[in-house]
């Protein structure tokens, strides 16, 4: 009799997106090129729409009523990731939030920044995938190679605002809030002795809820003022299905060997020996 917990319907879900990994990869590759390729124009334009938008706010100190749901929202994912994730996830979203809206601010509506910023992010990232051993060094740098991917999607997405730049800017921030409490809490679980993939999908299934219902709130938030549910809906499902089959997936690339801990096997050495005296 096998008396072994069976994985259920979720952790299945993530373990065949693991396995599937390099098919998102090159998905990704392929898509990245394409729609720079044809539709570069309308990609760049999100970022400075929605630097100029922030800019504006933060001058008039007036916020409308779509940003005062995007706040509301907001404020919401960081207690949903706080419950699931505890006070590494608080802390994790919350700077991470903070650091997402710093970068729109400091590209001002500039054209010529976010190549620029993009460029620079992406290296730095890569540098600290290789040089340093904690959970977000090992996230930064997939959320940059699939930043570009999820903006020609959102370039091809039926509108879900007046402005392309809301729902993009909304949406690329909670991605990076998302990847960097998920790659915090499969740090966590590394150092406490588990394998890379458990681990990585283990602090995925403790944030799928929490992900689901924040895109939720963030969507809804975008679209409360306009009654345009088709879009809002094909949004919703998009977004999710591009974090959990490729955002996700790639993570798995990152060197998260580095991260773990030697403690559990240690420990079950230990209790070895205990068992024999």
């Amino acid at each position: 009799m096998d008396l072994r917990e069976k994985p259920g319907k979720i952790q299945t879900f993530l373990e065949i997106a693991i396995r599937f990994r390099l098919i998102s990869i090159v998905i990704i590759v392929v898509a990245t090129i394409t729609f720079a390729a044809t539709n570069w124009q309308n990609i760049v334009s999100m970022p400075i729409g929605a630097s100029e938008a922030l800019g504006m706010w933060i001058a008039e100190i007036n916020l409308c009523e779509t940003a005062k749901y995007i706040g509301v929202a907001a404020i919401a994912s960081v207690v949903l990731f706080t419950v699931f994730g505890g006070l590494t996830a608080f802390i994790t979203s919350i700077i991470s939030y903070g650091v997402a809206f710093g970068a729109l601010y400091i590209l001002g509506g500039n054209e010529t920044m976010p190549l620029i910023l993009y460029g620079g992010f992406s290296f730095i990232a890569l540098v600290l995938l290789f040089t340093v051993k904690t959970g977000f060094a090992c996230g930064l740098f997939p959320f940059a190679l699939s930043l570009c991917f999820w903006s020609g999607l959102m370039a091809a997405l039926p509108a879900t605002a007046e402005n392309n730049w809301l729902p993009w800017a909304i949406l690329s921030s909670f991605t990076f809030a998302a990847t960097m409490v998920l790659s915090q809490i499969t740090g966590k679980l590394l150092k406490a002795g588990m394998p890379p993939t458990g681990a990585l999908i283990s602090a995925c299934k403790k944030m799928f809820l929490p992900h689901l219902i924040s895109s939720l709130l963030f969507i809804s938030a975008i679209t409360a003022e306009q009654k345009i549910y088709v879009s809002a809906i094909i949004c919703y499902v998009v977004f999710n299905l591009y974090f959990f089959l490729f955002q996700f997936p790639i993570l798995s690339f990152s060197p998260w060997e580095k991260l773990r801990s030697s403690n559990r096997r240690m420990e079950l050495k230990d209790k070895k020996k205990k068992q024999k005296k």
